[in-house]
Order: structure tokens, then C-alpha cells, then sequence
């Protein structure tokens, strides 16, 4: 596992084509500035990184023999999606405590082994790490499977917002 640190390098980004690659795929659109810019964060110097440690942020990824991005997940603190803060904003009274789980993909062939299962505990062991006590998620309300596996690694479904069904978690 490595973990994306400093400003822009190769891997920032070939980590955001990764991403963009993988919502091509599975979602069937292409990059729109407005829901990718945690992406193009990676890209940047590490003060407007989304998730740069200095930032309460993490953003990792799995490579595989070829040394080519396999599987990737990111955390960063809930107030980059102010909207989020606003909709939710009686079930998280303190937003600083709240970080949220972003671009956990997995390429396709590798889907069922246990990688996603494995990069959520990660993504939640350092959110805690980082002073974290609730995990924030959202996912697409038509990906039926990706539904599925958040009910499965223990979040709470609170509700459907713009097209997607939102989701969060206690953690510690």
C-alpha cells in the first residue's frame, strides 16, 4: 500500500486517471469539474490538497505486478462538501469531527477478494488516527452492489440526496 504525500508527483497523478478511468467504467460518464474536484486536488500543492495529511486527508493505493494503480481510497474532512455540511447539518452538529470516504475503487478483475474490505478498514483505522469519530459516504442509488457492500461493512444509510444514497458510521 502507498500513500500519496507531498505535492504533485507521478503517482498524484496517475492515481486521479486511475479514478477517472474507473467512473468511466463503472458510471459510464466522463470528467465534470464539479463532482471531480477532490481529483484534481491530488494534482495540486499540498495546502489545497483535499487529502493531504495537513489537511486531515489521506489518499492511498494499491499497486499491482506491474506496478500500475489496482485499487485506490481517499479520506478528507466533510467541510470540502459544503453542501453535505449544509443537508446534514442536525446529524453533524461539529463537521470537524466527521470526515468523509472518498473514491474507494477497485479494478474490475480484482473486485470479490477482499481489497475494498481491506482499504475501508484502512480508511477507517486512520480516520480515527486523524481524530475522527463518524465516517461519511455517498454512493450512486442505482449501483445496487455498491449499496450492498457499504450495508455490509457496517454504514448506516440515512437517507437519498441528489441521486445518491448517503451512509455513515462510528467509528472507534
Amino acid at each position: 500500500m502507498h500513500v500519496l504525500i507531498g505535492s504533485q508527483t507521478d503517482a498524484h497523478t496517475a492515481a486521479r486517471a486511475f479514478c477517472l478511468e474507473t467512473i468511466k467504467e463503472f458510471y459510464d460518464f466522463d470528467y465534470r469539474q464539479d463532482w471531480h474536484e477532490d481529483l484534481d486536488s491530488l494534482c495540486l500543492e499540498e495546502a489545497n490538497n483535499h487529502y493531504a495529511p495537513a489537511n486531515r486527508g489521506g489518499f492511498w493505493y494499491l499497486t499491482g505486478g506491474d506496478d500500475k494503480i489496482v485499487a485506490t481510497v481517499g479520506i478528507r474532512a466533510l467541510h470540502w462538501k459544503p453542501a453535505i455540511v449544509r443537508a446534514f447539518r442536525d446529524r453533524y452538529r461539529n463537521p470537524g469531527t466527521v470526515c468523509s470516504l472518498w473514491r474507494l475503487y477497485v479494478r474490475q478483475d480484482l473486485r470479490g477478494r477482499g481489497l475494498g474490505r481491506s482499504l475501508n478498514a484502512l480508511a477507517e483505522n486512520e480516520a480515527v488516527r486523524l481524530g475522527y469519530d463518524t465516517m461519511y459516504l455517498h454512493a450512486s442509488s442505482d449501483a445496487g452492489a455498491t449499496i450492498s457492500f457499504w450495508k455490509a461493512m457496517g454504514y448506516a444509510d440515512i437517507g437519498e440526496y441528489d441521486f445518491s444514497t448517503h451512509f455513515d458510521k462510528r467509528l472507534g
